[in-house]
Protein backbone atom coordinates (compact mmCIF):
# COMPACT_ATOMS: atom_id res chain seq x y z
CA UNK A 1 0.00 0.00 0.00
CA UNK A 2 3.01 2.51 0.94
CA UNK A 3 4.27 1.75 -2.64
CA UNK A 4 1.42 2.73 -3.96
CA UNK A 5 1.30 6.53 -2.34
CA UNK A 6 4.83 6.52 -3.06
CA UNK A 7 4.33 5.78 -7.15
CA UNK A 8 1.65 8.59 -6.31
CA UNK A 9 3.85 10.77 -5.15
CA UNK A 10 6.80 10.84 -8.13
CA UNK A 11 3.75 10.83 -10.35
CA UNK A 12 2.62 14.46 -10.40
CA UNK A 13 3.58 16.88 -13.51
CA UNK A 14 4.76 20.23 -12.28
CA UNK A 15 3.47 23.56 -14.59
CA UNK A 16 6.86 25.63 -15.53
CA UNK A 17 7.30 28.48 -13.56
CA UNK A 18 10.72 29.38 -14.84
CA UNK A 19 9.87 32.21 -17.49
CA UNK A 20 13.41 32.11 -17.95
CA UNK A 21 13.25 28.39 -19.20
CA UNK A 22 12.10 27.83 -23.18
CA UNK A 23 10.37 24.68 -24.57
CA UNK A 24 11.27 23.56 -28.26
CA UNK A 25 9.88 21.31 -30.68
CA UNK A 26 12.19 18.63 -31.30
CA UNK A 27 12.78 16.35 -35.09
CA UNK A 28 10.91 13.88 -33.57
CA UNK A 29 8.14 15.22 -32.62
CA UNK A 30 7.29 13.09 -29.75
CA UNK A 31 9.04 15.70 -26.96
CA UNK A 32 9.99 18.75 -26.42
CA UNK A 33 13.47 20.02 -25.50
CA UNK A 34 13.82 22.78 -22.16
CA UNK A 35 16.53 25.29 -22.43
CA UNK A 36 17.42 28.68 -21.70
CA UNK A 37 17.86 29.45 -24.78
CA UNK A 38 14.75 30.88 -26.78
CA UNK A 39 14.95 31.02 -30.28
CA UNK A 40 15.53 34.75 -30.47
CA UNK A 41 18.88 34.18 -29.17
CA UNK A 42 20.07 31.75 -31.91
CA UNK A 43 22.04 34.06 -34.16
CA UNK A 44 20.26 32.06 -37.36
CA UNK A 45 16.26 30.85 -38.16
CA UNK A 46 17.04 27.71 -38.90
CA UNK A 47 20.40 27.12 -36.50
CA UNK A 48 20.01 24.14 -33.90
CA UNK A 49 20.41 24.83 -29.94
CA UNK A 50 23.59 23.29 -28.99
CA UNK A 51 23.32 19.70 -26.96
CA UNK A 52 25.08 21.07 -24.06
CA UNK A 53 22.48 24.03 -23.82
CA UNK A 54 19.50 21.79 -23.81
CA UNK A 55 18.10 21.07 -20.14
CA UNK A 56 16.01 17.80 -20.74
CA UNK A 57 13.13 16.63 -22.67
CA UNK A 58 9.88 16.46 -21.38
CA UNK A 59 6.63 15.01 -23.95
CA UNK A 60 4.47 17.84 -22.47
CA UNK A 61 5.17 21.31 -23.22
CA UNK A 62 4.57 23.28 -20.52
CA UNK A 63 4.80 20.49 -18.09
CA UNK A 64 7.84 18.49 -16.05
CA UNK A 65 7.25 14.85 -14.83
CA UNK A 66 10.02 13.50 -12.82
CA UNK A 67 9.06 9.91 -13.98
CA UNK A 68 9.26 10.94 -17.86
CA UNK A 69 11.89 14.04 -17.67
CA UNK A 70 14.88 12.83 -19.28
CA UNK A 71 18.11 14.59 -17.98
CA UNK A 72 20.45 15.87 -20.33
CA UNK A 73 24.37 15.06 -18.97
CA UNK A 74 25.89 16.93 -21.44
CA UNK A 75 23.57 20.32 -19.79
CA UNK A 76 24.61 19.15 -16.17
CA UNK A 77 28.59 19.14 -17.16
CA UNK A 78 28.26 22.43 -18.76
CA UNK A 79 26.35 23.70 -15.40
CA UNK A 80 28.90 22.38 -13.11
CA UNK A 81 31.86 23.83 -15.63
CA UNK A 82 29.92 27.40 -15.38
CA UNK A 83 29.57 26.97 -11.43
CA UNK A 84 33.07 25.87 -10.99
CA UNK A 85 34.80 28.28 -13.02
CA UNK A 86 32.91 31.08 -11.84
CA UNK A 87 31.21 30.77 -8.62
CA UNK A 88 33.33 32.20 -6.62
CA UNK A 89 33.16 35.75 -8.37
CA UNK A 90 29.51 35.58 -8.83
CA UNK A 91 27.50 38.54 -6.66
CA UNK A 92 25.08 36.47 -4.87
CA UNK A 93 24.87 38.26 -1.11
CA UNK A 94 23.63 35.54 0.56
CA UNK A 95 25.79 32.90 -0.72
CA UNK A 96 28.12 35.35 0.55
CA UNK A 97 27.06 36.00 3.63
CA UNK A 98 26.67 32.29 4.45
CA UNK A 99 30.56 31.91 3.30
CA UNK A 100 31.18 34.81 5.64
CA UNK A 101 29.12 33.15 8.64
CA UNK A 102 30.40 29.85 8.51
CA UNK A 103 34.06 30.58 7.41
CA UNK A 104 36.01 27.32 6.91
CA UNK A 105 35.12 24.19 5.45
CA UNK A 106 31.92 22.92 2.56
CA UNK A 107 29.27 24.54 1.96
CA UNK A 108 26.22 23.43 0.25
CA UNK A 109 24.88 25.26 -2.67
CA UNK A 110 20.97 24.53 -2.39
CA UNK A 111 18.24 24.03 -5.04
CA UNK A 112 15.85 26.52 -4.44
CA UNK A 113 12.91 24.85 -5.51
CA UNK A 114 12.88 23.52 -1.64
CA UNK A 115 14.66 24.91 0.76
CA UNK A 116 15.38 23.21 3.78
CA UNK A 117 14.20 24.68 6.86
CA UNK A 118 16.62 26.61 8.90
CA UNK A 119 19.92 24.94 10.62
CA UNK A 120 19.00 22.06 8.54
CA UNK A 121 20.72 20.44 5.10
CA UNK A 122 19.03 19.61 2.16
CA UNK A 123 18.21 16.33 0.89
CA UNK A 124 20.50 14.94 -1.45
CA UNK A 125 18.50 15.53 -3.77
CA UNK A 126 18.12 19.31 -3.56
CA UNK A 127 21.76 19.90 -3.19
CA UNK A 128 23.44 21.27 -6.77
CA UNK A 129 26.73 20.92 -5.03
CA UNK A 130 29.53 22.04 -2.87
CA UNK A 131 32.34 24.75 -2.44
CA UNK A 132 34.91 24.70 -0.17
CA UNK A 133 35.44 27.58 2.00
CA UNK A 134 38.37 29.74 3.68
CA UNK A 135 38.35 32.64 5.65
CA UNK A 136 34.90 33.48 4.72
CA UNK A 137 35.45 33.02 1.06
CA UNK A 138 34.36 30.85 -1.76
CA UNK A 139 37.83 29.39 -2.91
CA UNK A 140 37.87 29.17 -6.69
CA UNK A 141 37.87 26.24 -8.71
CA UNK A 142 36.67 24.17 -6.00
CA UNK A 143 33.10 23.81 -6.57
CA UNK A 144 31.91 20.01 -6.71
CA UNK A 145 28.43 19.29 -8.03
CA UNK A 146 26.22 17.02 -6.41
CA UNK A 147 25.77 13.43 -8.05
CA UNK A 148 22.75 13.01 -6.35
CA UNK A 149 21.27 16.33 -7.28
CA UNK A 150 18.00 15.92 -9.54
CA UNK A 151 17.71 18.60 -12.59
CA UNK A 152 13.66 17.62 -11.97
CA UNK A 153 12.31 16.11 -8.86
CA UNK A 154 8.84 16.21 -7.36
CA UNK A 155 9.34 19.75 -6.46
CA UNK A 156 9.73 21.11 -10.28
CA UNK A 157 12.63 22.08 -12.03
CA UNK A 158 15.81 23.10 -10.42
CA UNK A 159 16.03 26.47 -9.26
CA UNK A 160 19.50 28.39 -8.33
CA UNK A 161 19.40 31.47 -6.37
CA UNK A 162 18.60 34.98 -8.90
CA UNK A 163 22.35 35.79 -9.22
CA UNK A 164 23.63 32.24 -10.07
CA UNK A 165 20.47 31.55 -12.36
CA UNK A 166 21.26 34.79 -14.07
CA UNK A 167 25.12 33.69 -14.60
CA UNK A 168 24.05 30.41 -16.11
CA UNK A 169 21.33 31.88 -18.14
CA UNK A 170 24.48 34.82 -19.33
CA UNK A 171 26.84 31.73 -19.98
CA UNK A 172 24.30 29.78 -21.89
CA UNK A 173 23.55 32.95 -24.76
CA UNK A 174 26.67 33.40 -24.45
CA UNK A 175 27.96 30.05 -25.96
CA UNK A 176 24.93 30.18 -28.26
CA UNK A 177 27.06 33.36 -29.73
CA UNK A 178 30.33 31.74 -30.24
Amino acid sequence: MSSHVHMAYFNSTIALANPLVHSHTTTNQQSFALSFISSKDLPGTNEAIPAELIIGWTPVQDRVDPKTFIENHKFVNFLTSVLRENIHKIDDSNLKALADWQKEGWLHINDERNPPAWGRISFPEDIIGSVELSAGKIKEGTYQAMPAHRIVSNKGLFQLSEPLMNYIVHAAKQKVQQ
